[in-house]
């Protein structure tokens, strides 16, 4: 899989712009604040339906500008997908494929996959753990409808649970709303630990790489034991607290450096490696579930890595179609000037 041409209209700091991209290495090169990230979160949005940095749809429209459209064609085993996205302020999000109008976000899923990674996805490692979900979620969403279908289910059970834990105290009426969340719930819990175990020697051999062999890796998602089992036994503390206390949306994804927990005992230094190694691992998970290898977008990542993981990570990503923004040309790719919202190849 790879993008063959993205244009912008109105979108964020780009009045128009149309790339025609290389299969391999694409560098967006210019000073902070032109635009570059910019492009990258259009490629997000033609993937996910979402923008990474925000949720509302009119913050990604040009300053002064009624609607936004992206516009993305890709190149794939069985042919080509053009995804196109219209913003507007005050308007429904509007996405066609290939040119037939889809009716919700689900349909969007798998039609172009592409992994994102960013100084900020530290947070995957150090933050709280809805970061290290958000991840889970975006992976199992992009690969799997039947997730996404569940995963909003559970969303929409859960906020009704938790209305009602708010207004009323009788417990009784709380089993309407168990037996659906306890079904969707133990679909989520499934998939995520299939996930995980499918994703933790990717990311043992990517992390091998990168730290030259120094360190063992180990993932493990935490989740409950047995949660129609968990959730009974939370009852009276739900009630007492108006809200739902237990399930996979408290879940948790423990990082092991050593026998040792990254979140806590980690170095900045091992955090970020250990961000990307698991960025990379994601990589070749998808191309072995869905049968194609996703798009690899890099946002200032250069800047955080010494010469030699550099270079490591050039060689890691040298069979997948990269698009990466620095603030200095690099030594290879097909380079994309970027200044104040205009670009030149």
């Amino acid at each position: 899989m790879r993008i063959t041409e993205l244009t912008v209209d109105n979108f964020r700091n780009h009045t128009h712009t149309t790339l025609q991209l290389a299969p391999g290495v694409n560098v967006l090169v210019g000073p902070n604040g032109q635009g570059k990230t910019n492009l990258l979160e259009a490629i997000y949005l033609s993937c996910v339906g979402r923008g990474w940095r925000t949720s509302r749809d009119n913050e990604m429209v040009q300053f002064g500008k009624e609607r936004a459209l992206v516009q993305v064609t890709a190149l794939k085993k069985f042919g080509t997908v053009n995804v196109a996205i219209q913003l507007g302020t005050g308007l429904k999000k509007s996405i066609a494929i290939n040119q037939v109008p889809i009716a919700k976000v689900a349909e969007l899923m798998g039609q172009i996959n592409c992994i994102f990674f960013s100084p900020d996805e530290l947070k995957l490692v150090k933050e709280a753990p809805a970061d290290r979900r958000r991840f889970i979620n975006i992976d199992l969403s992009q690969i799997d409808k039947s997730y996404f279908y569940a995963l909003a289910r559970y969303n929409k059970i859960l906020q009704q649970r938790n209305a009602y834990l708010k207004d009323n105290q009788d417990p009784r009426e709380l089993a309407i709303w168990d037996d659906q969340l306890i079904q969707q719930g133990n679909i989520i819990i499934t998939k995520r630990q299939a996930f995980i175990q499918q994703l933790t020697p990717y990311v043992a051999d990517k992390h091998k790489i990168l730290t030259g062999g120094k360190e063992k890796i180990t993932l493990t998602y935490e989740t409950c034991a047995n949660f129609a089992q968990e959730l009974a036994a939370a009852r009276e503390r739900d009630l007492r607290l108006r809200t739902t206390t237990v399930g996979p949306h408290r879940d948790d994804l423990a990082i092991m450096i050593n026998g040792q927990d990254v979140r806590v005992f980690g170095s900045q230094g091992q955090q970020r490696t250990v961000a990307l190694s698991i960025k990379l691992a994601e990589l070749d998970l998808f191309t072995t579930l869905t049968g194609e290898r996703p798009i690899l977008l890099l946002d200032d990542v250069f800047s955080e890595l010494d010469s030699s993981r550099r270079a490591r990570l050039l060689i890691a990503i040298a069979d997948t179609q990269t698009i990466i923004t620095a603030t200095d040309v690099p030594t290879s790719g097909k380079i994309f000037t970027v200044n104040n919202g205009t670009v030149k190849a």
